[in-house]
């Protein structure tokens, strides 16, 4: 399984991560992890998240057409003397996507899911464990996560190549480093990231 855009993620400003919605998404969780009982108003697959895939274009416009209910901003994001647009989606003031534009910031590089809110077909919801999302001896790739992620953890989804799985905890090693799989089995699946990946043609 290829981990390059799984690093680039991790290791590059490709897009940004609302830290301070990740408390609010706990919330949304059933205690056991499972999917909230509110019907979702969107689904996260392997195929893109709600009206967003790998063929909708970054542009404010068309992106608000799809979310015409919903609070449609781009923002623009600063990281190493460089900035870069994100398109955020939010329920009022609740933040649901972030929409990361690729290099030449015509098409989606990635959509961050924040909330609940949006189900997952894959059937883990923002608050399941690490231990019920990874049988045994089964676990995806993982690697520790850096700038906005540092102190947490960035594993592919069950079964893809294009969703990310990001966990938080608390174990005592330095933050840069992964933690042993035994020590990450109470962490909580904190947000969720869907990746496009380009359609080939011909």
């Amino acid at each position: 399984m290829d981990l390059r855009w799984l690093s680039q993620m991790g290791l590059t400003i490709v897009f940004a991560l609302a830290l301070s919605a990740c408390g609010s998404d706990a919330e949304e969780a059933n205690t056991d992890g499972s999917q909230a009982t509110v019907a979702p108003l969107f689904m996260l697959s392997a195929d893109g998240v709600g009206p967003l895939n790998a063929e909708t274009p970054f542009n404010l416009v068309r992106i608000g057409d799809a979310f015409q209910n919903f609070n449609v901003a781009q923002e623009t994001h600063y990281r190493g003397g460089g900035q870069y647009p994100v398109i955020t989606i939010k329920q009022q003031s609740k933040p649901l996507l972030s929409i990361n534009p690729d290099y030449r910031e015509e098409g989606i590089f990635s959509v961050v899911v924040h909330d609940n809110l949006i189900g997952n077909k894959l059937g883990h919801a923002i608050g399941t464990p690490f231990r019920d999302v990874y049988a045994a001896g089964k676990t995806e790739r993982c690697v520790a996560g850096a700038d906005e992620w540092r102190g947490k953890v960035m594993c592919f989804a069950p079964k893809t190549q294009n969703v990310l799985y990001i966990f938080s905890g608390q174990w005592n090693g330095a933050g840069d480093q992964l933690p042993p799989m035994k020590e990450m089995a109470d962490w909580r699946l904190d947000t969720m990231v869907w990746k496009a990946i380009p359609n080939k043609k011909g």
